[in-house]
């Protein structure tokens, strides 16, 4: 028999219109520029062109890995998940950054092989390519940043990384083109593509450090433990907070839980006191899932000597 869950006082999961809308726009354009500029690498033998193909075939890849997380995402929780999907998508992000750093670390390997065995490049065609390459990227550039803008999506964010990296390629590709016309120096075209693999892998090591520090439970960079536990302990009948714990599920995602020490002689109601503390952490911090467990120093037999320091 199928059963359904209705326990969650705050949804897990991602309702993104926008940000699906933005990725198969983006999909469908990376995917015919990739068959292109593939092509136009081949005939011209610019590895610039080459590399910055295979760049956008891993784009095709991340942008089909950042689809299936939104779906994920956007799934109800279930008794087996019961946080839902949300963290498929962190840990899409963390593939398509690790993706870019491994594309980097190959475009540096094959430059350092052009150095060693140069080959001749056929410059207009290689002109050709790289421009439509640049206006392509500088068009998905913009689609992506806009959708940022509607909705926080750490796999916008990678995309927007790897077109980033194109856009410098299409550019770097241009440079190359006209240096090498005018001065006949092919080198410049490997020596070009070493600086954009080193701008490729500050971009992935980025997503994978944001993406690992969601995995690893840290708390959200812009909140603060200390502030938001002396924030709590102000609150009238709270002696004390321990078992404090802050974390993100996703981007724009956040819970707390912790355990609130009451005092019990004051003859305030518990619960009001609980509803004032999730009134303050929704309100000033964000964060509306909370888990607040009372604690009472006569019931719960902690340290009177203690929390008698504290009151």
């Amino acid at each position: 028999m199928q059963r359904n869950y209705y326990f969650h006082h705050v949804e897990h999961r991602k309702r993104q219109k926008s940000s699906k809308k933005t990725l198969w726009i983006s999909l469908i354009i990376t995917l015919f520029f990739t068959i292109v500029e593939f092509v136009g690498g081949i005939l011209s033998n610019s590895l610039a062109l080459l590399s910055d193909s295979f760049h956008m075939l891993s784009d095709v890849i991340a942008l089909g890995l950042s689809m299936v997380a939104i779906y994920f995402a956007s799934r109800k929780p279930t008794g087996k998940y019961t946080f839902g999907y949300l963290r498929f998508e962190i840990i899409a992000a963390f593939l398509n950054g690790l993706a870019l750093a491994i594309i980097s670390l190959w475009i540096f390997y094959e430059a350092i092989m052009r150095i060693i065995y140069p080959k001749p490049v056929e410059s207009g065609l290689m002109l050709v390519i790289a421009t439509i390459g640049l206006i392509v990227n500088i068009v998905l550039t913009i689609i992506l940043m806009r959708s940022l803008k509607n909705e926080n999506n750490i796999n916008i964010q990678s995309a927007l990384w790897h077109f980033i990296g194109d856009l410098l390629n299409s550019v770097g590709v241009i440079v190359a083109v006209v240096l090498i016309y005018f001065t006949g120096i092919q080198m410049i075209d490997p020596i070009l593509s070493m600086i954009i693999a080193v701008i490729i892998l500050r971009g992935g090591y980025k997503i994978m450090k944001n993406a690992a520090f969601i995995l690893m439970e840290s708390v959200p960079a812009h909140l603060d433990t200390d502030e938001i536990m002396d924030d709590m302990k102000s609150v009238d009948q709270v002696l004390d907070v321990h078992e404090f714990h802050l974390w993100s599920i996703t981007t724009e995602h956040y819970s707390l839980s912790a355990h609130v020490v009451l005092d019990s002689k004051s003859g305030q109601d518990a619960y009001e006191t609980i509803n004032k503390l999730e009134r303050l952490l929704k309100e000033k911090y964000g964060l509306a899932h909370t888990t607040l467990q009372i604690e009472h120093l006569e019931m719960n037999h902690l340290d009177e000597a203690y929390f008698s320091d504290i009151k």
